[in-house]
């Protein structure tokens, strides 16, 4: 039987061979942990449950880089998401931009310290399209289509025309959302909207790469306010120095020349500039407290940091393995020794010896 610990007890119990086989998935739970009822964050999802979403922040002092993949399931035709942005933006699609968030996620993870512990457990117990006509107070920065995903980059003078140009190309907006979104409008943010082709409203964006000017990485989140369930947040940060965000805990910090194995010669490409890697991550923001978008700051050293994740094989006793334990003890034990001696005693007192 087997216990994840980090910190507190979290995990569950299955023999070891099933252990083994569901490790992929216990890792990428410890890590990224999308469990169920927790929601992600960045973008806000229209028609569709984001089941999933990866996001890489690459800062070189003077440019920004946002590197983000999303699932979507439970979509409609007009399946979209879309995207903050504090300034004009670049958005295409980086070849083995998939890998490089693979790749930082596996470098990254807990270190796993195995041991063993006795427990008594009872038996029987379980473990539980076309751009629409140009609307004014709108402008669309640019227009394209990447793997199967339609990308507009808007930005906005009049948030009721921002409201109007989305309704107009089938962005289908909750009412919750539109004073959010006044909100990056009177702070001259940018959107990026992607809306998925209405024949196949469900499946993965490859990893879009969202680029522009700005001398401190951001992470919009004002957007989590819409969830109706914890915030998951699971961000990792390029940049010169180790970072840290508030309520943010750190799982992992180091120099890129650290990370075992050391990236591709093509993963190292779209990581240049940029020699720290930290990845923070929480999984049960409440919703109601993201009033503000993650800014992200300096940790006051670059000490490395790495989580270490215990994972305990927990032997179970039943009832009856106890019994005989108690049993075999008492066999041995002085005390047994003494009653038998007595009884034995007891017996020849009573029982006439042979002439």
């Amino acid at each position: 039987m087997w216990v994840i610990k980090r910190g507190g007890d979290v995990g569950g119990i299955g023999a070891y061979h099933q252990f083994r086989m569901l490790r992929p998935f216990i890792m990428v739970a410890i890590m990224i942990a999308l469990a169920p009822g927790v929601s992600r964050a960045g973008g806000i999802s229209l028609g569709a449950r984001t089941t999933f979403e990866r996001a890489l922040l690459i800062s070189d002092g003077a440019h920004q880089q946002m590197i983000v993949t999303v699932d979507l399931s439970e979509a409609n035709p007009h399946t979209a998401v879309i995207f903050p942005v504090p300034a004009t933006p670049t958005v295409d699609q980086p070849a083995n931009g998939e890998a490089l968030l693979r790749y930082v996620a596996e470098v990254t993870q807990p270190l796993v310290n195995r041991t063993s512990r006795y427990v008594w457990r009872t038996q029987g117990r379980d473990s539980r399209g076309a751009v629409a006509s140009p609307i004014p107070g709108v402008n669309v920065i640019k227009q394209q289509t990447l793997g199967g995903f339609t990308v507009a980059s808007l930005s906005a003078t009049d948030p009721q025309a921002l409201q109007n140009w989305l309704t107009a190309n089938d962005y289908t907006l909750p009412a919750a959302a539109v004073p959010i979104l006044k909100a990056y409008v009177a702070d001259g943010w940018t959107f990026v909207a992607v809306k998925r082709d209405a024949g196949k409203p469900e499946g993965s964006l490859s990893a879009l790469r969202i680029r522009y000017a700005g001398t401190t990485p951001v992470y919009p989140m004002r957007l989590g306010v819409l969830s109706d369930r914890p915030v998951s947040v699971d961000l990792f940060v390029l940049s010169a120095h180790r970072s840290q965000v508030a309520n943010l805990p750190t799982i992992f910090a180091g120099p890129l020349s650290s990370l075992n194995p050391p990236p591709t010669s093509d993963l190292a490409a779209l990581m240049a500039g940029a020699p720290y890697l930290t990845r923070m991550r929480s999984a049960d923001l409440v919703p109601a407290s993201l009033t503000s978008d993650i800014t992200i700051g300096q940790a006051p050293s670059d000490e490395p940091y790495r989580e270490v994740v215990t994972v305990f094989q927990e032997i179970a006793l039943s009832d009856y393995a106890l019994l005989g334990m108690a049993l075999c003890m008492a066999a041995f034990s002085p005390i047994a020794f003494v009653l038998a001696l007595s009884i034995r005693r007891r017996i020849e007192r009573l029982v006439p010896k042979e002439l």
